[in-house]
């Protein structure tokens, strides 16, 4: 199936993200460990997440070339919003440095194709590893944007760190 490739290095590729990739989108969503890592309860059927789910500006599934497999995807938050850039890796393909590249291509579409002058991106507080990703693909702090928010199995307070990457 060909998909038109929007960024790529040597191991990924950031291509058009397909009707059919709603499936694998929607099971990772099921994930308990993406729920967490977003904050969030998965509560919709697959009928209402195609027809009342997320909404991007841009979205992007992301290649693993050695495999020509999809193994994630990438957002920007909707436009009338603060572009906010996020990545999902499903399951099988965490923890290989797959998010940090696509996190980095994702940053370098918005900026050079998109036009986008400031991304933002957020993570919780604990979650260690996307805090390294972010840091490391040039974005800082910004504490003017850090969310408190309810964990959504514990109740617990919990801080969305907010970090701003601003075109050089």
């Amino acid at each position: 199936m060909s998909r038109k490739t929007y960024i790529s290095n040597s191991i990924i590729s950031l291509v058009e993200y397909l009707e059919i990739d709603n499936i694998d989108n929607y099971n990772d969503w099921l994930d308990k460990d993406t729920q967490r890592g977003f904050n969030l309860e998965m509560k919709y059927t697959f009928g209402e997440f195609l027809t009342d789910g997320p909404k991007s500006r841009f979205i992007s599934a992301i290649l693993l070339l050695s495999k020509n497999s999809i193994i994630g995807n990438i957002a920007i938050s909707p436009l009338g919003t603060i572009p906010d850039l996020a990545v999902k890796i499903y399951k099988p393909y965490r923890n290989q440095g797959f998010g940090s590249m696509a996190f980095f291509l994702g940053t370098k579409y918005a900026i050079e194709h998109l036009q986008l002058a400031e991304i933002h991106a957020g993570c919780y507080s604990s979650n260690i590893a996307s805090k390294k990703i972010i840091e490391r693909c040039g974005y800082t702090p910004n504490p003017q944007g850090n969310l408190k928010e309810k964990h959504f199995i514990t109740g617990e307070d919990i801080l969305q760190l907010d970090y701003v990457y601003r075109q050089k």
